[in-house]
């Protein structure tokens, strides 16, 4: 038998080969490290975003409702549906505490109709506060003021606190998000994650449009306060706000060139000039010179093409042709563009209207017989001239007639009358008469 090798401080080391191990296994574990990590963080800021609830809940809703009970705002409440939003996220909670975040969010997406009610209710709100404020209504000040300055509120105002359960859907997007990605396609819970998610997605994009709408409301709102005058009108359902800004108007017969403002609109384009600066009522307005339709536009870039300082652009229409210059660059290229996106936008959307399913069409065409089978019953009111003149006062059968059930009738030059009782010889010495079609 050989003895043991014995070993000193100068005999090498032996080194230990690390294990391989499977690379399927390694990202397995990756996902459920990120997976309780998401968890964790969605557990967290869901009580603290159910303690902000809780806060708006009892301020906004159970003590305003004591204290301000007299006024009419304080039957509809001014906080929204933030307290049956609250009931469903207890629920919410409570199942992900017991880690079944699967079946917590299956259950929560029958509540998002509260979320997509909640998101219509705080434009109308909002407008009512704003009354309110306005009539400087003493008791609802004084509450608000109140509650405004205390610590917990941490000095954000109601209309703030209104868009809390907005934001909190579109962290649920990403949670969900994260945690499908992170489970295994074979897990209990990834098929209820998956559903989850595309619901609370569709939540989000409900909102995002609600967003967009009431943002171009508000610049509607302010462009049609900024014109002079009320015959135009800019506040049309339908019509979406795009840009604004100073240009120059080149005349094509050599004058001087003059600054307009423009705002372009998704049907529009109106050119308007500032109104006196001493003027005073109106210094700060715009007189609108003209609106031209986007649907005769036709945009094409004479000047800019490089890079310049500046550019030229020619807006044509049917019975006008616009030359618009700017000396910066950006500004005249971010023009061209918007220009351009929204007169092919308006085409694509005037051809997507043009389209009528068959059904409509026919019902379309048998509500056009059916007026053209119907008698057309116009009014046609006397002229003063026939009124003042001396043969008004032999048809008073006509006009007693026409006060019943209105006709049209027409003056010919033939000294017959028709369909009218017989005159005297004096109607015949007129010169006109009367008939009824």
């Amino acid at each position: 038998m050989s003895a043991p090798e014995r070993r000193t401080r100068f005999s090498p080391e032996l080194v230990e080969e690390p294990e391989e191990r499977c690379p399927l296994e390694e990202q397995r574990e990756r996902w459920e490290r990120k997976r309780l990590t998401t968890a964790k963080a969605l557990i967290q800021t869901e009580r603290q975003y159910l303690e902000q609830l809780e806060l708006i809940t009892r301020i906004y809703h159970d003590v305003f409702r004591a204290r301000c009970g007299r006024l009419k705002i304080a039957e509809t409440g001014i906080c929204g549906h933030i307290p049956e939003i609250l009931v469903a996220n207890r629920l919410l909670l409570s199942a992900m505490d017991l880690g079944d975040f699967g079946s917590g969010f299956e259950n929560f997406t029958e509540s998002l109709s509260l979320y997509k009610k909640h998101a219509d209710s705080i434009e109308p709100t909002v407008q009512v506060l704003q009354y309110h404020t306005k009539k400087k209504k003493k008791s609802f000040m004084r509450f608000r003021k109140l509650q405004e300055s205390r610590s917990e509120l941490k000095g954000r105002p109601l209309e703030q606190l209104l868009e809390l359960p907005l934001l909190r859907v579109l962290e649920y997007r990403h949670y969900l998000r994260d945690l499908a990605e992170n489970s295994r396609p074979g897990a209990s819970d990834f098929a209820k994650l998956t559903s989850a998610l595309h619901a609370v997605s569709d939540v989000c994009q409900y909102i995002d449009t609600i967003a967009q709408d009431c943002d171009n409301e508000r610049h509607l709102r302010r462009v049609q306060s900024l014109i002079k005058g009320r015959r135009v009108r800019i506040l049309i359902p339908g019509r979406r706000y795009i840009r604004e800004g100073w240009l120059s108007l080149v005349p094509q017969s050599g004058e001087e060139v003059k600054q307009r403002m423009f705002f372009l609109f998704s049907d529009v384009l109106a050119v308007t000039s500032p109104c006196h600066p001493l003027h005073p009522i109106n210094c700060h307005k715009f007189t609108c010179r003209s609106l031209y339709p986007l649907r005769e536009c036709h945009v094409e870039r004479v000047l800019g093409h490089t890079q310049s300082q500046g550019g030229l652009i020619s807006v044509s229409f049917a019975k006008e042709k616009l030359l618009l210059m700017s000396t910066d660059q950006t500004d005249i290229n971010d023009w061209y563009k918007c220009l351009v996106g929204a007169v092919r936008k308006f085409h694509s959307n005037s051809r997507k209207n043009t389209k009528t399913a068959p059904g409509d069409q026919l019902v379309g065409e048998e509500e056009a017989k059916a007026q053209a089978l119907q008698p057309k019953v116009t009014k046609r009111s006397w002229d003063r001239e026939v009124k003042e003149g001396r043969q008004a006062q032999y048809c008073p059968d006509f006009m007693s007639h026409e006060e019943t059930a209105p006709k049209k009738a027409k003056i010919v030059n033939d000294r017959s009358l028709q369909s009218c009782p017989p005159a005297d010889t004096q109607e015949a010495s007129a010169g006109w008469s009367c008939s009824l079609l």
